[in-house]
Parts: C-alpha cells; structure tokens; sequence
C-alpha cells in the first residue's frame, strides 16, 4: 500500500503498538524516532501510547567518491558501523578508504548532530529499564536502525522494538535488525523496494521548523 503522508503511516503503526501495550508486551514506552522523517511517525505512536517522545541522531558516513551514498554510519554517541562491502567495492575501484577518513567524518557528524540536537532543544530522556521503540519512516539498508538500536542497548532498556512503515522484503536486512531488537513490528515489506518514499504520496523533506514543533508538541506526553 502506499501511505497518505509520515502521519498516516504513524497511526496505523500505532495501532499495531497499541495492541502489543494492551497486552502488556509494552510495558513503560519512550518512542525514539530518527529524525527528520521519522518524527512525524514517532509523534502519532507517542501520542497512541501516551509515551515521552525522544529523538536519537544517526549520519551516515559518506563515500569519497560521492557524498550520498553511505560505507557507514555514526550514532551520536560516537558508536560507529561500517559497511565492509561497501569499502571492498570501492577498494576495487583503486579508491581505498583508510581510519583516518572514517575517524574524520565520523567527528564532523558527530559535531553537526550535536548542533541539531541543541537545535531541537531536546533532553535525552533516560532509558534505561524502558520499553524503547525505535522509530523511522521506512528502512532501506537497514544500517541506520541498527546504529540506533546498537546506541540504545548500552543504557539498558527493558526492551528495543523496531518500527517502521516499509522495509524491503530481503533476509539480510529483517535478520540484521532482529538481532537487535526484541520485537520487529514493520506494516509493510515489498519485495520490489527501490526506496522509501515511492511508498508515500507526500514524503517531502521536513524542515527544521516543523520537526522543533512536533517536538515541542509532543512534550506533554513527557511524563
């Protein structure tokens, strides 16, 4: 199916999210979106669950080659993922990618995600003991959902429940992210996926300002 907007598609995963908290499968929810797309989607799961809403940044580390495709990621803890494959193809090409690079970019990001979390003037909210659900507007790779969920196991959750509207149909992907989770709740899983927004008929880039409002919206759920 395809989704109206991010909001639609956040109330029909809160739908599924309410079932798994009336069954006492959710216990003490904090809802941690991937900002800027999944926030929308955190908010309506927030709002469902009565849950404080947080934000938990994750970057991409870029190819040198091309500043939009990804050989990894960076939390904003500083833990760091690397796509092996991604570097061995690159490597291939005659273009090898050494520590420095990665330790380089990972710093920038880590800096430009500190800028935006001050930005969006919000909290971290503790998480250890809580039912933690991690939240995004779609998965692709997978590689920035298993950051977040790698970040929020070293403050001892009760749980970590991974949601997303869409994610590809692929094995390596679903397994990757259920390594690290608890419960893997996912609407809709295409086996042709090209990208997350051809699932969504509004899916444009949020700004700043509407990301800070919803952020600042969903403060009251803050218990």
């Amino acid at each position: 199916m395809i989704f109206k907007d991010r909001f639609e598609a956040g109330k029909m995963l809160a739908a599924r999210l309410k079932k798994l908290q009336d069954e006492g499968k959710i216990v003490d929810p904090v809802v941690v979106a991937l900002p800027r797309g999944g926030v929308p989607v955190g908010y309506e799961i927030a709002k469902a669950l009565n849950a404080p809403l947080d934000i938990l940044f994750v970057k991409k580390i870029p190819s040198p080659i091309n500043e939009e495709a990804a050989i990894g990621s960076v939390s904003e803890s500083g833990q760091v993922f690397i796509n092996k494959e991604a570097i061995e193809k690159l490597s291939a090409l005659g273009v090898p990618v050494d520590e420095e690079y990665i330790q380089q970019k990972a710093i920038e990001k880590i800096q430009e995600m500190a800028r935006k979390r001050d930005l969006y003037k919000v909290e971290p909210i503790p998480l250890e003991g809580k039912d933690v659900i991690l939240v995004d507007d779609g998965i692709a790779t997978g590689a920035s959902m298993y950051l977040a969920a790698q970040s929020v196991v070293r403050e001892l959750p009760r749980s970590i429940i991974i949601a997303a509207p869409v994610a590809p149909l692929d094995e390596n992907v679903l397994n990757m992210l259920k390594g690290v989770s608890h419960h893997l709740e996912i609407l809709e899983t295409p086996p042709m996926f090209m990208s997350v927004g051809q699932w969504y008929e509004d899916f444009h880039q949020l700004s700043d300002e509407e990301v800070k409002e919803l952020l600042q919206e969903a403060q009251k759920f803050r218990s």
